[in-house]
């Protein structure tokens, strides 16, 4: 960033004192050094090249990247102070990351290539922030030398989602303004979606105009490189995005042959630029007139721990000097850093989408993070969560339309017909076994399966008795998975015999099974569970509690043996499973729209009024309560309740779309509404159907959406 002539241009908060970019000549974007005037701190601003900032389409997808970008979380991610606010004609984001110096700054400045080990500590960090990144479900599509920052503490990516701003997948990048074609992957130059392994060539390509000075990707531009850095880089920049190595491999083989005796520092030129940059652009006292209420939002992170120095020191992510006596370490790669700021406004872009072709049949199914598996009106199909492609399908599983797929727990699942059922493996769809022993002919069918556990699944069984065509019989059954034989059969009382058309469920706990009264509703009174053993199939008691239930989806399990329930009388209820005693009731002050979620000490739930509410497990005490702009009146979906694997997003579905809050406070984080040709909005209301570490699935229609989160 070199010191130019003071600009008088305003964005927002940001007055710009500087320009950062007279020596870029990769991305085209506009790099700005600019004063805060809330703070009085000194930030670094990127905007669209003049090219693109005419482009609606482009504003749009610049300005959600940008919103986006937050998820990152880590040390090497700069920080986001502020975006420019949708009304703004001219998109901008705002860095915490002065004074810094890209990485084509800071080659101008040393005259000549990184030394190697300092390359090492570059790629050691920053392959290790990638892979951070991807198993959170997030690509960057933004790295070159130009969005690599270098900082006295170590380097910043800025830039997220560049690639994707740029244009819509499916749209060739060739030479498409606003992208930097040096560190262009070739899959995505051809209108590819980016995906973890374009990050890898981004990352190679970068390494290799560090150590080479050159933006020359010709194996001559490299054949003098020492090995294995050469071959690493090689391998980085394969053709072949499967060739490619996994990020976490490039941290550790660039750790493992790190010389001992050298300390990948910056060289003494790039470290005098940083200090002049820094003394010609000091931080201000905040200005009189800066507006109060609208304050930065960036996350504060710590600077290197005396610990990070030290491992630096040992495993090679060395220190680096500014000024007399100041050591400032390069953070030892893989040492987390604080999480990123807690996003607003505009919803993460998602990371795929996947449109059926016929209707669903009940909700995904997700397995273990890797797999979602689908059942649709024509098909059962197996999708892969990180990228949303169809690992396997099949239209010859035939399910019984009154039963549902079941997960187990060996990586398979069950499909039942109406004469078996059959055990699939999720990852290849080939049937392993099938179970014809419940054909509907001269024995009773499978009706519903209800729970599967360690080598077990309880089912329900309805039809011929098998001791005479005359007898109809209606029972629980134990399946042992693994001897493929039954444990016990249980027959069911009459009253908890769920007739034609009603809908089977079960409370699976760690010694029985809880079955509701069949047809359970407000005009039966209060409701009533059979418990039996879940070892032998006994019938352990029939209990009744206060309260009723919405449906028999509005009832769950809490840690402690609460039974916590949903009435239509307002009130959210949790009893002790085994006294039946009431615990504690809650007045929702609306009709509870969906089933009660648990995370941690919380339990979830929005009520008819669209108020989330946030209640203690145990004590049955409000935490928040949070309102949402949107009426709940006509959506069928509108009002249903999920979390983020992590526990730290809620989600409410709203006649329009989908809120995310914070689990903490119920603050508003974002809202996604489903797009449909290309128009946000104008597609069908959609709700969060389960979620993945770093994702969040959203069914809208027949179209899956994969949201990052967390």
């Amino acid at each position: 960033m070199s010191v130019q002539a003071a600009e008088t241009a305003r964005l927002g908060p940001f007055r710009t004192v500087g320009a950062a970019d007279a020596h870029d000549r990769f991305d085209g974007a506009r790099r700005r050094i600019a004063r805060d005037d809330r703070t009085g701190r000194t930030a670094v601003l990127m905007l669209p090249s003049e090219e693109l900032a005419g482009d609606p389409g482009y504003r749009v997808r610049f300005r959600a990247e940008a919103e986006n970008s937050r998820r990152l979380t880590g040390y090497w991610a700069a920080p986001v102070i502020d975006i420019a606010p949708a009304h703004e004609d001219l998109p901008w984001v705002a860095y915490d990351c002065f004074p810094a110096l890209s990485l084509e700054e800071a080659l101008a400045a040393s005259e000549e290539p990184l030394p190697e080990p300092t390359v090492r500590a570059l790629g050691t960090v920053l392959a290790q922030a990638l892979a951070d990144w991807h198993a959170s479900g997030l690509v960057h599509a933004g790295i070159s030398p130009a969005t690599t920052l270098l900082m006295a503490d170590g380097p910043r990516l800025t830039g997220y989602g560049l690639v994707r701003a740029a244009a819509l997948d499916g749209s060739e990048r060739a030479h498409p303004p606003g992208v930097d074609p040096f560190s262009l992957p070739p899959e995505q130059r051809a209108g590819g979606r980016p995906r973890p392994a374009g990050d890898v060539y981004a990352l190679g390509a970068v390494l290799s105009y560090a150590a080479t000075g050159h933006a020359d990707l010709s194996y001559a531009s490299r054949a003098a490189l020492p090995e294995p850095l050469g071959g690493l880089i090689a391998a980085c920049l394969s053709t072949d995005p499967e060739a490619r190595p996994q990020p976490m491999t490039v941290a550790r083989e660039l750790r493992a042959s790190w010389p001992a005796d050298t300390s990948g520092g910056l060289p003494p030129t790039v470290v005098a630029a940083l200090g002049e940059l820094e003394a010609a652009y000091p931080a201000e006292p905040p200005s009189d007139d800066a507006e109060t209420a609208a304050e930065p939002r960036t996350a504060a992170r710590s600077g290197p721990s005396r610990r990070a120095v030290m491992i630096g020191a040992v495993s090679g992510v060395a220190g680096l000097g500014l000024g007399a006596g100041a050591v400032a370490g390069w953070r030892a790669a893989g040492e987390p850093g604080p999480r990123a700021a807690t996003l607003r406004g505009i919803a993460p872009a998602p990371l795929w989408r996947h449109e059926f072709g016929s209707d669903l049949q009940g909700e995904p199914l997700l397995w273990q993070g890797r797999l979602a598996l689908v059942n649709t009106a024509e098909s059962v199909t197996a999708l892969t969560l990180r990228t949303g492609r169809a690992r396997w399908s099949r239209d010859d599983l035939y399910p019984n339309p009154l039963a549902t797929i079941l997960l187990l727990g060996d990586g398979t699942f069950m499909s039942p017909d109406t004469s078996a059922f059959s055990a699939v493996s999720l990852s290849t769809g080939r049937i392993k076994w099938a179970e014809r022993r419940y054909n509907g002919t001269d024995a009773p069918s499978v009706y519903a399966f209800l729970a599967a556990g360690k080598n077990m699944l309880w089912c329900l069984i309805a039809g011929n008795s098998e001791e005479g065509s005359d007898g109809d019989e209606r029972a629980v059954v134990a399946y042992d998975i693994k001897k493929r034989k039954e444990r016990w059969r249980t027959p069911l009382p009459e009253a908890f015999q769920v007739g034609d058309g009603g809908e089977a469920t079960a409370l699976l706990l760690e010694s029985m099974i809880l079955l509701p009264k069949a047809g359970a509703s407000t005009d039966d009174g209060p409701v009533s569970y059979l418990a039996l053993d879940r070892r032998n199939g006994r019938k352990l008691w029939t209990r009744t509690y206060r309260g009723t239930d919405d449906s028999t989806e509005e009832r769950l399990v809490a840690p402690g043996n609460l039974l916590i329930t949903c009435g239509y009388d307002d009130t959210m209820r949790a009893h002790d499973i085994v006294s039946g005693k009431e615990r504690w009731r809650v007045k929702t002050g609306g009709r509870p729209t969906g089933a009660p979620v648990i995370r941690g000490r919380s339990v979830y739930v929005t009520d008819s009024h669209a108020i989330t509410h946030a209640i203690d497990v145990q004590s049955g005490k409000s935490r928040w309560r949070r309102r949402s702009p949107v009426p709940l009146d006509s959506s069928l979906i509108s009002g249903e309740t999920a979390v983020s694997h992590a526990g730290t997003t809620v989600f409410q579905s709203t006649e329009a779309e989908v809120e995310a809050l914070d689990a903490s406070n119920g603050a508003l984080r974002w809202r996604f509404a489903p797009a449909q040709n290309g128009q946000p909005g104008s597609a069908l209301p959609g709700r969060v159907v389960g979620t993945a570490p770093g994702m969040a699935f959203v069914l809208s229609d027949r179209v899956l959406y994969a949201l990052p989160v967390d």
